[in-house]
């Protein structure tokens, strides 16, 4: 990242020249105020964000980038009077150019140590999107399953990818041979939904607007709806290089992004990509 400096120095140069000997302390101290206000600025900044296919939040159109993420990042570096490239990279090679500052920001990047020693957290969360389970519209009413456990003990057939994790208690059920054969497994989560409205399964666990857009796209919205199950619920952070970015323009990031989630801006963002005709955030 590289900040301007907004001619400060130039605006130092013109208070000293025009400053009588008596007032020239109170002309340094101006001019030493501009340079802090100067500092403070980010505009002309550039920002490198990393994105790679991964609908809703990254969606290749037409020779440019859209989806959730893609269009808040733009929002918030407009506010902030920045330049975004978005630079395509897988994940764990784009945490890896995060690390050595070769890029600047990381969406949806969940919190552990190790990500914290080089990386700076945005405190603002632009969202916390749930892992699900997802269910047939006409099995809802009858739904009162509160756990994964209890779902598997009642012969409930679960759609799942292939080494894909979605929560520790997953993890640990997968590893138990007694529900062996309550698990389908398949490469391709279309293939799931489509399995699912078909009844060849009972329910899929998917992130929640992940799912939402898939399903829409799909034309299975009629038939297919999240259950009251919550999985797993982690928030997924911006993230931004320590090597390359300032504590300072992280907390103006957040102040901005927590503007747009205040005027409606966010929720707007949101519905473009897995909720058009909704007025509220989905539930």
């Amino acid at each position: 990242m590289r900040q301007a400096t907004n001619n400060s120095e130039s605006a130092t140069l013109l208070i000293l020249r025009g400053a009588s000997c008596a007032g020239l302390f109170k002309a340094v101290v101006l001019a030493i105020s501009l340079l802090g206000y100067a500092a403070q600025s980010f505009a002309e900044c550039s920002i490198t964000l990393r994105w790679d296919d991964d609908a809703p939040y990254f969606i290749p159109q037409r020779g440019r980038v859209a989806g959730i993420d893609a269009d808040i990042s733009r929002e918030v570096m407009r506010r902030m009077n920045c330049n975004l490239t978005l630079v395509k990279l897988p994940w764990a090679r784009g945490l890896v150019e995060l690390r050595q500052g070769r890029i600047d920001m990381v969406s949806g990047a969940h919190r552990t140590p190790e990500r914290e020693i080089y990386a700076h957290y945005a405190n603002t969360v632009p969202t916390i999107s749930p892992n699900l389970l997802f269910i047939r519209r006409s099995d809802k009413a009858e739904f009162r399953f509160s756990g994964l456990r209890e779902v598997l003990n009642s012969g409930f057939k679960l759609g799942a990818q292939i080494n894909v994790s979605y929560s520790e208690e997953y993890g640990a059920l997968v590893q138990d041979s007694r529900y062996r054969g309550n698990i389908e497994y398949t490469s391709r989560r279309d293939s799931l939904w489509r399995m699912l409205a078909l009844s060849r399964v009972d329910g899929v666990i998917a992130d929640k607007l992940t799912a939402m857009h898939e399903i829409q796209a799909l034309g299975l919205s009629d038939r297919i709806t999240h259950s009251s199950m919550v999985v797993s619920s982690i928030e997924a952070h911006y993230i931004f290089s320590k090597e390359s970015v300032s504590p300072e323009f992280v907390a103006h990031f957040d102040r901005a992004l927590e503007a747009m989630q205040n005027d409606g801006t966010y929720a707007a963002i949101v519905h473009r990509y897995v909720c058009p005709s909704c007025r509220d955030m989905p539930d």
